[in-house]
């Protein structure tokens, strides 16, 4: 039995680039782990890129009412996929829009991740966000982006800063 529930957050947020000016996608949602709240992530979706490409910020550790920042770590990964597979790829914390994310705990980059007691984890929870989450899912699978039971609305910002 899978030990993993996703909660997705309710909003698709519309977004454009500083940088290239291309509209992008931002989801988030909650991942519980035998029904404690686990982890956090906000997925960005580089919708008119050629080739579907994922930004996912991850936080790992405990996220109920009154657990510390400091008992979580999080880590920034570029997801794609190949003619096969989804590929990840742990990247600097720095290349996630929401460094320095405090709340989401201690950023760690890929060395520290490899070493870390969380590595397993976070492959395991990144996986199961890519194919549980149905926007992130349905991107990647180069098909429009499924906003089931999510709303679709333009950010408060609608530049996005990268």
């Amino acid at each position: 039995m899978n030990p993993y529930t996703l909660e997705t957050g309710e909003d698709v947020i519309r977004l454009v680039c500083e940088c290239c000016g291309k509209p992008k996608r931002r989801v988030w949602g909650f991942v519980s782990r035998h029904g404690d709240a686990h982890a956090a992530y906000y997925a960005l979706l580089n919708v008119e890129e050629d080739q579907p490409r994922v930004g996912l910020t991850l936080s790992i550790g405990p996220w109920w009412e009154g657990a510390e920042p400091s008992d979580r770590s999080w880590v920034h990964l570029e997801v794609w996929t190949d003619a096969e597979n989804v590929r990840m790829r742990i990247c600097d914390p720095e290349q996630s829009n929401f460094y320095p994310w405090e709340k989401g705990g201690k950023p760690v980059n890929r060395e520290e991740a490899m070493e870390s007691k969380i590595f397993s984890e976070i492959w395991a929870v990144a996986d199961f966000v890519v194919f549980q989450d149905p926007a992130v899912h349905s991107y990647l699978e180069s098909q429009e982006v499924n906003i089931l039971g999510r709303q679709e609305r333009d950010a408060d910002n609608p530049i996005y800063y990268c």
